[in-house]
């Protein structure tokens, strides 16, 4: 009973002594605060003891205290308690950038800029190349229309059918004749295309030889033969015997690009042409005759090769000298009201009673077309 008293007597003392030392709770608003921060002293342990283990690894493994001892993220008890602060989240992104696996190998800032400076280097070149390819087109594009705003714009009015297409081929290395281009030469070529879409008949309008190259190379042969006169600067052309009817005098002959690959000799009058055609236009079967008011335009280059005759195309019988450079020769008229102007011919000759046909579209175009060089595919 002595030592079961004396247990219960030290008992006792103790608990007395601990409910001595419990802190007593402040009732203020201040003293609330405090209680919160103390009762979140256990957080706070655990955080320093987590921080004692890892500067005990620290000294262990031979690191300095103060690389052992590295700030704890609190970001997950900011956001428990409101009262702590993550000063490393600022800087989330540029870490993130920093420690990415291609950036972070040797010289992954220095690739990255050469990477874009190429780039920068390949958009510059392309914007200067484009800019100078329009420039020069579109001074092609001004050469072009300086020879076409009379060439393609006769003085009756009536548009034409000028194509855009031109020789592509030079040739420097032939000789030209004497006086040149004074002299009668013989314009070898075959007839490319023909067009019918000025008439509401196609049979009254019909180019010599009446066969083009693509159907038959040796039957579209069609030489000019034409005399060209006078002085620099006051050039005349004029039209010699030919089975195509296409006679003209003392045509102003202009000098076109002067110095260039394109340097020609242009001429253009108005002509009407006539047809007989090979069909019958009236009931009593008469014969009959259609005019077509248009004109006859031809380009002669001086520098641009021709391409026919080859050697597989006929050799052509001329009595002068051959044009040596590529040459074109078209022969156009419009639709439109009385076009074409159609008509019975008597015995004599004379025009007799009109022959009435539906009016085409004033846009429409007739030609014949003679080259000798051929276009591009």
């Amino acid at each position: 009973m002595g030592l079961w008293s004396s247990k219960k007597h030290y008992l006792n003392q103790v608990g007395f002594e601990q409910h001595q030392e419990q802190p007593k709770r402040i009732s203020t608003s201040a003293g609330h605060r405090l209680t919160v921060i103390l009762e979140n002293g256990s957080s706070d342990n655990q955080a320093t003891k987590a921080r004692e283990a890892h500067r005990d690894l620290g000294r262990k493994s031979g690191l300095s205290p103060i690389l052992a001892d590295v700030p704890e993220d609190r970001s997950a008890s900011a956001h428990s308690s409101g009262y702590s602060f993550n000063v490393w989240s600022e800087n989330e992104k540029f870490a993130a950038l920093r420690n990415h696996k291609q950036v972070a190998k040797r010289g992954g800032w220095k690739r990255l800029l050469i990477i874009l400076a190429i780039i920068m280097l390949l958009i510059i070149a392309l914007g200067v190349g484009l800019g100078v390819g329009l420039k020069k087109k579109k001074s092609e594009s001004s050469s072009s229309n300086s020879g076409t705003s009379t060439f393609g714009t006769p003085a009756s009015g009536t548009p034409t059918s000028e194509s855009s297409d031109s020789p592509t081929s030079t040739s420097s290395s032939i000789a030209q004749p004497s006086e040149f281009p004074l002299g009668t030469y013989s314009l070898v070529t075959f007839l490319d295309t023909v067009q019918t879409n000025c008439t509401s008949n196609p049979m009254t309008w019909t180019c010599a030889p009446y066969t083009t190259y693509y159907t038959s190379n040796s039957k579209s042969l069609a030489t000019f033969n034409w005399i060209i006169s006078g002085s620099k600067g006051a050039y005349k052309i004029s039209s010699t015997d030919n089975p195509f009817s296409l006679s003209f005098k003392n045509a102003n002959l202009e000098l076109l690009d002067e110095g260039k690959e394109q340097e020609r000799y242009r001429f253009q009058i108005d002509q009407t042409k006539t047809v007989s055609p090979s069909t019958n236009l009236t009931s009593d079967n008469a014969a009959v005759e259609c005019d077509f008011v248009g004109n006859l335009q031809g380009v002669m280059y001086t520098k641009m090769a021709k391409e026919y005759p080859s050697d597989q195309d006929p050799d052509p019988d001329t009595s002068h000298t051959t044009w040596p450079y590529a040459v074109r020769v078209e022969q156009t008229a419009a639709g439109g009201e009385g076009v074409p102007n159609c008509y019975k011919t008597t015995s004599s000759g004379q025009k007799g009673d009109t022959v009435s046909l539906e009016a085409e579209d004033a846009t429409t175009m007739c030609s014949c077309l003679y080259k000798n060089w051929h276009t591009p595919m």
